[in-house]
């Protein structure tokens, strides 16, 4: 039993695990039992980063959540306690924006070539953009056109993958709702060189939960 314990230890200790939006503001598409099979899969990696959606707040964000890569995370009454839980990134979506909602953070040269590449139907999902403070803003296309990553997150990412070159840590990400938030970090993330995998027996959707 100590052998197996140790080597399950060994095995596990470069997983990672992102959560994305399982909170209680969207609990309508999920169960309770959804909720606690995600704590018991949590057990399975040595990191568990939870993404969140932070519309709870209101209208009027304070834009620090993007900009501040020390940004902490106030733990209110929307979030789930995750085991092995070792950060909580705040982050926000968009629906219909295009490169005029950004226009202020980016260049003059990067919104010229976004504005002509969105005129030219020439933008290919996973295409991103430096902006001026240190985030960047990824072209999705789907429910949510574009997705602006928060400096937080996309430090996080590119500390993966300057890890995934020295182990064989194995990077699941789970959550919901599919199609949406989801993937825009899903996107993000392998658009910036993370090799991830979606486990689908634990992404929900706005209409359906794999867990009853």
């Amino acid at each position: 039993m100590r052998y197996l314990k140790t080597f399950e230890s060994y095995s596990n200790q470069n997983n990672i695990l992102i959560i994305v939006d399982v909170q209680k503001s969207f609990k309508e598409f999920f169960t309770d039992k959804y909720v606690e099979e995600i704590k018991k899969y949590c057990n399975n990696f040595s990191k568990v980063y939870q993404i969140f959606d932070n519309h709870v707040d209101g209208d009027n964000v304070d834009k620090d959540y993007l900009y501040d890569d020390d940004h902490e995370v106030d733990y209110h009454k929307d979030l789930y306690n995750f085991p092995n839980e070792i950060d909580v990134i705040e982050k926000r979506y968009n629906y219909d924006v295009d490169a005029d909602f950004y226009k202020n953070i980016l260049d003059e040269q990067t919104y010229n070539r976004v504005k002509k590449l969105e005129k030219e139907n020439k933008l290919k999902i996973g295409d991103y953009f430096e902006t001026s403070e240190g985030t960047i803003i990824v072209y999705i296309n789907n429910n949510h056109c574009w997705f602006h990553c928060p400096k937080k997150l996309y430090d996080i990412f590119k500390e993966i993958v300057e890890a995934q070159d020295d182990n064989k840590s194995e990077i699941i990400i789970i959550g919901g709702a599919k199609n949406e938030c989801i993937l825009d970090v899903e996107i993000c993330a392998k658009s910036l060189g993370v090799k991830l995998t979606a486990n689908n027996d634990y992404i929900y959707s706005a209409t359906n939960c794999p867990i009853k």
